[in-house]
């Protein structure tokens, strides 16, 4: 896959910046047309006096009504997603490591899609996100290039960055009932310690 593909992984690891905006352009003219109307309502003269300002004044409730009624921007999720990405893509790139001290790069290039996934485990911490992004596009970029040497030190770089090894040591299975915690909202905690990406 070539970098300009829309699928391509360096494309897919874009910085949180290049994301589309999270409120509207008009948001801004519509509240604060809605505040001078309410101001000319309110120090303007003391009795209506016309069908003038009734009307703005309607305008000015009506501007504030839709005003207040948008839905503010909000992370999505926060469901767990980051830990099962981290579980999901880290169990896959640490596969990974026999194929990459080898410098087997036929097994890396169709594996290439796990390193940028890997980086979702950290889209609410935009600088880390950014961090490990610059890495795996640096180990895609040495992998589709065929420079085993820049894979090998991109890879003990990711490594040692996010320190996968340690947080994927295989911590123990939460059993019992009523247990509510990262899997127990997607698919099951069970099936989660059992499902790997190959």
């Amino acid at each position: 896959i070539s970098a300009t593909h829309p699928r391509s992984p360096t494309r897919l690891s874009r910085p949180l910046a290049a994301m589309a905006p999270r409120t509207s352009p008009l948001a801004l003219p519509v509240v604060l047309l809605g505040a001078a109307c309410t101001l000319r309502a309110a120090f303007g003269p003391a009795f209506a006096s016309g069908v003038a300002a009734r009307r703005e004044l309607l305008g000015a409730v009506a501007t504030g009504v839709v005003a207040l009624s948008t839905p503010l921007p909000a992370l999505a999720d926060w469901q767990g997603e980051p830990s099962r990405a981290l579980k999901k893509y880290g169990s896959a790139v640490l596969k990974l490591e026999d194929a990459v001290n080898q410098g087997d790069l036929s097994k890396i290039k169709p594996k290439l899609r796990k390193f940028a996934l890997l980086c979702g485990a950290w889209r609410f911490e935009p600088k880390e996100f950014a961090r490990f992004t610059v890495i795996t596009d640096a180990l895609i970029e040495g992998a589709q290039n065929n420079k085993v040497d820049v894979v090998k030190a991109k890879y003990a770089e990711l490594l040692q960055e996010t320190q996968l090894k340690k947080m994927l040591k295989g911590a123990p299975v939460p059993r019992g009932a009523r247990v509510i915690d990262t899997g127990s909202s997607i698919a099951g905690i069970t099936k989660l310690a059992q499902y790997t990406e190959a």
